[in-house]
């Protein structure tokens, strides 16, 4: 039987994004008119790829932004949006007391958030790099090694970290996780057998969760 592949990608852009403010996990941020044909895209995407109405198993972060991105991939394939496992493990880096704020003003305060390679500072009452791969470690113990296609819609900085889990990439030095490159908004990640390929989209995203 094929080794489960894991088609793995990020929400399309939200008012959120636009705005370069930072985004929670508890408000509900909609996805712009960008952010719709995103998702479109990568539905569409999966159709050529899996073909309609493919025998995959739809799991998504329960933030609004990722299951309304869900929703379009799923009527673009021709998926039950009702049917997908929805789960908090699958949520983006929790920023805190940054939560909502924009982020030339949390600059102005304390300096860059944004470092290197388009990755987040951890925040104050936030999330380090290590907790987030430890939820994606429970995620991964319940999804185990069920066969078949699983279609993943999460977040910018998680997706990396789980995307570094699967595919082995190494222990960034500093934030103490493994951390897989950007992809853009829009893209889709293929990780089969601990290999990871892009499927669509490309390198080098925004650094907007």
């Amino acid at each position: 039987m094929p080794s489960p592949r894991f088609f793995i990608m990020r929400h399309g852009e939200t008012v959120y994004n636009a705005a370069r403010r930072l985004q929670a996990n508890h408000i509900h941020t909609p996805l712009t008119a960008l952010g719709t044909e995103q998702a479109l895209a990568m539905g569409a995407a999966l159709r050529a790829a899996l073909g309609p109405s493919p025998a995959a198993t739809l799991h998504v972060s329960e933030t609004g932004r990722a299951l309304q991105t869900a929703a379009l991939i799923a009527h673009e394939l021709g998926l039950d949006w009702f049917a997908a496992k929805r789960t908090h493990h699958l949520r983006e880096i929790d920023m805190g007391a940054w939560c909502g704020r924009l982020y030339d003003d949390v600059e102005a305060e304390v300096g860059p958030i944004v470092i290197a390679d388009h990755l987040l500072r951890p925040a104050p009452e936030g999330e380090d790099y290590p907790m987030i791969a430890a939820r994606l470690a429970r995620w991964l113990a319940e999804v185990g090694d069920a066969p078949g296609d699983h279609i993943v819609v999460m977040h910018g900085i998680s997706s990396r970290v789980l995307r570094g889990m699967m595919a082995g990439y190494p222990v960034h030095p500093d934030l103490g996780a493994p951390i897989a490159p950007s992809l853009v908004q829009g893209s889709i990640a293929l990780v089969q057998d601990g290999r990871e390929d892009v499927l669509f989209g490309a390198e080098r995203g925004s650094e907007h969760a």
